[in-house]
């Protein structure tokens, strides 16, 4: 048996196979206010819009005015490489977003009990909205926002995102995005930046840094993302990151891109 084949295990409830759900579930995005000119800040209201800030500067937005860190499970620049380090919609463009910043402003202002708490999820719920407007501007650059945004490619994506241990192959994903084998390879590889097999790869080893970072074993790791064998995926992983997982655990490892 070929053991750097991956299997398909699946004990995981199914989500909703939406552009957004599986990949937001496996970011886990977690929220934390900030002073408005915190320079790592990457959720920051102003007066007239939101920004989304994918890769800390130097500098603080200008104009803000509510603003906070964000953590996630997997960085945002990797799993976004290629789409533009500074994501902006203005109010005016999403009556959603504005009602949301009505209610965070309300909430700074009076803070009441519980308000940095509540501030703190309205975040998390303005990063849903700024990415989908993203994917529906169809980004030009090639990256996972110009995939998602793809009117037949991004049924792959979803796939790939909400099963990732299946035993995925181009004529699999092809067929989920109903397209032509060939087409499929030439629209995710001018799309994503990648081709769709080494981003099932990336995909997978960063769900599994996670899983090793969060404490688990390099044979849970392996089967969650669908390998059957610990020597298997360590082979994976080997090629991926140039290390074995054990050593790669650290959560300050540098990893290759999500492209």
């Amino acid at each position: 048996m070929n053991t750097d084949v991956p299997i398909f295990v699946s004990d995981r409830p199914v989500l909703r196979r939406d552009r957004l759900s599986a990949l937001i579930s496996a970011l886990r995005p977690v929220a934390t206010l900030c002073a408005p000119d915190d320079p790592k800040a990457a959720l920051v209201l102003t007066e007239t819009s939101l920004v989304l800030i994918a890769r800390p500067r130097a500098a603080p937005e200008p104009d803000a005015v509510i603003a906070a860190r964000l953590d996630c499970a997997m960085p945002l620049a990797q799993v976004f490489h290629g789409s533009p380090d500074r994501m902006e919609v203005a109010m005016g463009d999403c009556p959603d977003l504005a009602a949301l910043a009505q209610v965070m402003t309300a909430e700074a202002q009076a803070n009441r009990c519980g308000s940095h708490l509540a501030m703190a999820r309205l975040f998390e719920a303005t990063l849903v909205l700024v990415l989908r407007r993203a994917i529906d501007a169809s980004p030009p650059e090639p990256g996972l926002l110009s995939g998602l945004s793809h009117p037949r490619l991004h049924r792959a994506l979803v796939a790939i995102h909400a099963a990732p241990a299946r035993p995925w192959t181009i004529e699999l994903l092809s067929a989920e995005a109903g397209m032509s084998r060939s087409r499929f390879m030439a629209d995710f590889t001018d799309r994503i930046g990648t081709s769709p097999l080494a981003y099932v790869t990336q995909w997978r080893m960063g769900l599994a840094h996670v899983a090793l970072n969060q404490g688990a074993s390099v044979r849970d790791a392996a089967r969650s993302v669908g390998y059957e064998t610990a020597a298997g995926f360590r082979r994976a992983w080997l090629r991926h990151f140039g290390a074995l997982p054990l050593a790669a655990a650290p959560a300050d490892h540098t990893a290759q891109p999500f492209t």
